[in-house]
């Protein structure tokens, strides 16, 4: 794969061979800092002779479309649902079934072979207990727009991938038969938004549940335990009615790259059991591929268990999330 290109400067290139780049397999991925130095440091030791270059999920995205007549990447690593659909819509991959795919759940690879799945992420709905009672608790998404749950919640940027993932959540349960959102769709969400607290940063949002305003954290897993953390509070997750939104990063071979039988093979190593597990020990993400997950340790199997799954047809709602979110921003928020 020849590198002609210059990324941005919040880019990382993690060198995970001495060879040059023109040999290398190059691998785009939002999975920087520890966890990128981290797969780097293991493709290297499995015999992988890979460069892996990290940006943001959005500027990624952006690069991917930009050189769709003359691409640079070799495979897409860890871009979540949305993007890999729409990625895959524009023609960017190519079929492979790697070696762990005849395990995985339905749910994480597509009919046409494309992408395939290998950890998930619940966006939860959790909620202080010294702050709420159990019998005070939302049993439900839709229940955030009730009057005792009013300034009590904390609503992200539109910006923010948690937070695109939870008004998806939200939007797909008020869908008509066209696959559009109906009139009491957005009837709910301007409710939804009129009882929040709407904070774009992660210090105004800290600054809301600091302030003992805020009790009902909506969060990404990971997220809600490290902002509890940070408070030096106790956290609880709710499993809700109608189920929890859970994003699930993809990879895929790109249909450009003239380093066919190495990305196979990398994509084999990556999506295996053992790294899957060795990952979740590490990160303690939760692998979607039953025998890495009975490999990874008890608490990545408990979180795995908390919340149970909310439908979603993220093919179907990749290509209208933006338009929906455009309409946030002009007439709701």
């Amino acid at each position: 794969m020849r590198l002609s290109i210059a990324f941005a400067s919040a880019a990382i290139l993690v060198t995970a061979a001495v060879p040059a780049l023109a040999d290398a397999l190059t691998i785009y991925s939002p999975q920087g800092g520890e966890r990128g130095q981290w797969i780097a440091e293991r493709a290297k030791a499995a015999g992988h002779d890979v460069n892996l270059l990290n940006a943001g999920g959005g500027e990624l995205y952006d690069r991917l479309v930009a050189e769709k007549n003359n691409p640079q990447a070799d495979v897409v690593l860890g871009m979540v649902d949305t993007s890999m659909a729409l990625l895959k819509k524009i023609g960017l991959f190519q079929p492979y079934s790697p070696s762990w795919a005849t395990d995985l759940p339905a749910q994480y690879k597509d009919a046409e072979g494309l992408v395939h799945k290998f950890w998930q992420t619940p966006i939860v709905l959790a909620y202080y207990p010294d702050r709420l009672s159990d019998a005070e608790v939302p049993k439900s998404w839709l229940d955030l727009t009730k009057d005792e749950y009013d300034g009590k919640y904390v609503i992200g940027s539109t910006a923010a991938q948690t937070t695109r993932m939870y008004l998806a959540g939200i939007l797909v349960r008020f869908l008509d038969p066209n696959g559009e959102v109906s009139d009491k769709g957005w009837d709910f969400l301007s409710r939804f938004y009129a009882r929040g607290i709407v904070a774009n940063d992660a210090d105004s949002q800290l600054e809301a549940f600091k302030s003992g305003r805020a009790c009902i954290d909506l969060n990404w897993l990971g997220g809600a335990f490290k902002r509890a953390n940070d408070l030096g509070a106790k956290v609880q997750l709710i499993d809700t009615d109608g189920g929890t939104p859970v994003i699930s990063e993809g990879v895929a071979i790109m249909a450009g790259t003239d380093q066919l039988d190495k990305a196979k093979a990398f994509v084999d190593w990556w999506g295996s059991a053992d790294v899957m597990a060795a990952y979740a020990a590490k990160f303690g993400q939760a692998p979607v591929l039953p025998e890495a997950l009975a490999k990874s340790p008890a608490i990545v199997q408990e979180n795995a268990k908390l919340v149970k799954a909310q439908p979603i047809d993220w093919d179907a709602v990749a290509p209208k999330l933006d338009r929906w979110l455009q309409k946030i921003e002009l007439e709701i928020r």
